[in-house]
């Protein structure tokens, strides 16, 4: 046996499983050892040669390297790289960022690792443009998934993560995919009936001749038995023939391969008569077809409206919002941490330091929206209505929408209390025209504390009427709903300073209303701003508004689907469907945020507040964060 035949055996059995990797190498060392010595001359006995160990050991290093690069070994060998120091995350969970970079948001930590000094960098070209994307001084952090400052965000560790097809799907994919589908099954049962009938049809010639040719010799019918090729008929042939019969099917395939000489014509004039009527039906069944994929196409083809409409509703939800109230200071000294998306551009809040209207200077909002009385506000109502009576777990709820509305959204933005029934407003006004008036010098007790009515203030309107009442920190309007009962007189007589100058130098004008209110409160406010911004919107942009606002009732109280609204939308609206398919879930949000602060019962005391027109601001806001506790 020469060694080469010796290292073809041990091979073999490494391949089989006998011996591992470590008892092959060390029997091949002696092999290969045995294998560089000579065998004649001067040192074919000097079993010490330096020479033949070193090639020995090199060829053995080699064949390492083979076993080890390749099949599983590899895999081992990668999985050790990838816990050393640099190899422990994957390339593409690497975050590079810029240490120079003042807008980075997240701070240099120890997890920040320079390249290895072994690391091979790209080799430059000489071409200017192709240095510009060469950093050779980069830092790589490995990606913490799990961080708690980006909750509520999406990451996706991978590209074999991304499903494109499932992120853009509508419901008007989901109806061509259906149409498809039956029309796959139709096809396939035409086509394997047809297949049936074209296998068949010379089985029953030669069955109805040799049946014609008994007859002829006048032998008796059934004299001879006749049995069919076996395999003539496959597996699709035999389903479709048991389709044909239904639930009979099975019985119908023991009959036809007894007696194949009278079943077989019987079989194929059915199949027969099944391929004419089907294919009647298939042209009926066209029509439809089409007709369903002239409307859905259009739908299926906009796959921006699906992206975009994701991101409005991400743009309104509640941490979204709190977010850019917490941060709204910071937003408006580094605009680029803005996070800006063309579908959102339009609804997006002004971030500011100072306030761009001269008459309010000591007012200084981060953060405003705006917001009119022209607005579509009568169109919002009737939608929140419509969501507070679609079943009966919702209208328990109606009673709190109508309180808010009235107590708070109609009175701040100046709207009617009520917009469905003219009686109820006329009786709610002839009622608070009966309530018991005040006059100057009694001292009462209202929501925001004791105090002396100073003068009645009547204006042109019933809404315009109230109370100049003097505290214990000041003086302030009051609403007649937020005076509870009258208090004995104390008998003194206070020097009141009433002035129209004093007055006016304490408080503020009427057309500016500040109001220290909660969380639910500003989400409220957002919410509802941004639903009257998307109807003013909507409403310059539709042909037929009306019918539009129609179909979004009946999708809100669950009359119709999304879907058949949205194509009511497509209808009358070329392009930025988007804009009016995001409404429903604005208005089930907003719904849900006047619940909230309803149930929160904070609303009515912080708005009496915001009524006492106290030009201090600090003062005011020690008086609404009174309320709160």
């Amino acid at each position: 046996q020469t060694p080469y035949m010796e290292f073809i055996k041990c091979l073999h059995l490494f391949g089989a499983g006998i011996l591992n990797k470590d008892e092959l190498i060390q029997i091949l060392r002696g092999l290969f050892i045995q294998g560089n010595t000579p065998k004649s001359g001067a040192n074919a006995t000097n079993t010490g040669n330096v020479m033949a160990n070193a090639a020995a050991m090199a060829l053995l290093s080699e064949l390492e390297k083979v076993l080890v690069g390749r099949g599983p070994f590899a895999t081992q060998e990668q999985t050790k790289k990838l816990r050393s120091k640099y190899g422990s995350y994957p390339i593409r969970c690497y975050d590079l960022a810029d240490a120079d970079d003042a807008d980075v948001s997240k701070q240099l930590t120890p997890s920040y690792w320079s390249n290895p000094k072994d690391f091979v960098f790209a080799k430059s070209s000489g071409d200017e443009k192709d240095n510009a994307y060469l950093n050779y001084e980069c830092f790589g952090m490995a990606q913490d998934w799990s961080n708690k400052d980006n909750k509520g965000e999406r990451y996706l560790k991978s590209p074999e993560e991304y499903n494109g097809i499932k992120i853009r799907r509508n419901a008007f994919e989901e109806v061509l995919a259906r149409v498809e589908d039956e029309m796959h099954e139709v096809d396939m049962a035409i086509e394997r009936n047809a297949s049936a009938m074209r296998v068949l049809e010379p089985v029953s010639e030669e069955a109805t001749r040799l049946r014609e040719q008994e007859e002829k010799d006048g032998q008796p019918i059934g004299r001879l038995q006749y049995k069919m090729r076996n395999r003539a008929l496959n597996s699709i042939h035999i389903g479709a023939i048991a389709r044909v019969y239904g639930e009979s099917g099975e019985e119908v395939l023991q009959h036809l391969m007894r007696n194949p000489l009278v079943v077989v014509p019987i079989v194929f004039k059915r199949l027969k008569e099944k391929n004419e009527e089907w294919r009647k039906v298939k042209k009926e069944l066209n029509k439809e077809w089409k007709k369903t994929c002239s409307e859905n196409i259009s739908g299926s083809l906009d796959v921006k409206c699906i992206i975009y409409k994701q991101e409005i509703e991400r743009s309104f939800a509640r941490d979204k919002l709190l977010e850019e109230c917490h941060k709204a200071k910071s937003f408006a000294k580094h605009p680029s941490k803005i996070q800006r998306h063309p579908a959102t551009n339009m609804i997006l809040p002004d971030f500011h330091l100072l306030n761009p209207d001269p008459m309010l200077v000591l007012f200084q909002p981060h953060l405003s929206v705006l917001v009119s009385k022209n607005m579509p506000h009568k169109h919002a109502y009737h939608l929140l209505e419509a969501y507070f009576t679609r079943d009966a777990k919702s209208s328990s709820d109606k009673k709190l929408f109508l309180k808010v509305w009235a107590d708070f959204i109609a009175p701040w933005f100046g709207l009617p209390k009520r917009w469905d029934d003219s009686d109820s407003t006329h009786a709610a006004s002839k009622g608070a025209a009966t309530t018991v008036k005040f006059i100057p010098g009694q001292r009462v007790r209202t929501a925001v504390g004791d105090g002396e009515i100073v003068a009645v203030m009547e204006g042109k309107t019933l809404d315009s009427f109230r109370y100049l009442v003097k505290f214990s920190f000041g003086v302030g309007y009051v609403q007649p709903s937020a005076v509870a009962h009258l208090l004995p007189s104390s008998g003194i007589i206070s020097d009141m300073g009433t002035s129209s100058d004093v007055v006016a130098s304490k408080l503020m004008q009427d057309d500016i209303q500040v109001l220290f209110g909660t969380e639910n409160i500003y989400v409220l406010m957002r919410l509802y701003i941004l639903l009257v911004t998307m109807l003013y919107q909507a409403k310059g942009s539709l042909s037929g508004y009306s019918d539009v606002m129609s179909s979004l009732q009946k999708l809100i109280q669950g009359k119709i689907v999304a879907k058949d609204f949205e194509a009511e939308c497509r209808a009358n609206v070329d392009k930025a469907v988007y804009n009016f398919v995001v409404i429903p879930p604005l208005v089930e949000r907003c719904a849900d945020a006047l619940v909230r602060v309803a149930k929160e019962d904070f609303l009515e005391n912080l708005y009496h507040c915001s009524k006492l027109k106290l030009k201090d601001l600090r003062q005011l806001r020690n008086i609404s964060l009174g309320m709160l506790t």
